[in-house]
């Protein structure tokens, strides 16, 4: 990427909340989604993103490495490698669902912040200024998207993450593993090949 020569914090855009209803069948579900991720699954292709090819047994010693700092923090590369792959498959565009800056809850707030990089703060406190009442934005810059994958893996933030021209939908959770979501098969084995370019696989 080209560095920008700006001192201008990126920003979201604030989309109608009803917007998502015209993002076709995948998208209608991104306000839903992490409610209803196990439902969704009889409707649209699904997989997990992992750093592990197979859901790890019980007895398996790399089990240890989810609680390991390090590991986790290194892992970040690998998913915000794949995360700019797909924005740039889907015209550099994505919309993000979230709760996190509807309530304006300062106490998680400020909690946030003293868990984040400076560059990240400073992002993240950003889009404070666009948060109430909304929960749906527009992202056009890699730099947002980053700090919502890389937050995401931190467990900091949540929501679900959705791309329009091929439709893939990313949702938050625990442990390095992250739902995803495809209308196709075909479109499952394409961005499955992104990932596996990326150091990642779908399982």
């Amino acid at each position: 990427d080209m560095m920008r020569y700006t001192c201008d914090t990126p920003l979201m855009q604030v989309q109608d909340p009803d917007a998502s209803s015209r993002f076709g069948a995948l998208g209608k579900i991104l306000p839903s989604v992490s409610e209803r991720l196990d439902d969704l699954k009889d409707f649209f292709e699904s997989a997990v993103l992992d750093v592990f090819p197979d859901i790890l047994p019980e007895n398996d010693s790399r089990l240890a490495l989810l609680d390991c700092e390090y590991f986790r923090l290194s892992a970040e590369k690998y998913y915000k490698e794949f995360v700019r792959k797909v924005f740039r498959e889907n015209g550099g565009v994505c919309y993000w669902h979230t709760q996190e800056f509807k309530h304006g809850d300062m106490q998680n707030y400020l909690y946030n912040i003293k868990l984040m990089d400076r560059i990240d703060e400073m992002i993240y406190s950003r889009q404070f200024e666009i948060r109430e009442g909304n929960t749906l934005f527009r992202i056009e810059n890699m730099e947002i998207l980053e700090f919502v994958i890389k937050y995401f893996l931190r467990e900091l933030v949540g929501g679900a993450l959705f791309f329009g021209k091929r439709p893939f939908m990313i949702v938050y959770n625990y442990d390095l593993s992250l739902p995803v979501l495809t209308e196709s098969v075909d479109d499952q084995a394409y961005y499955r090949e992104l990932a596996r370019a990326s150091g990642l696989y779908f399982r």
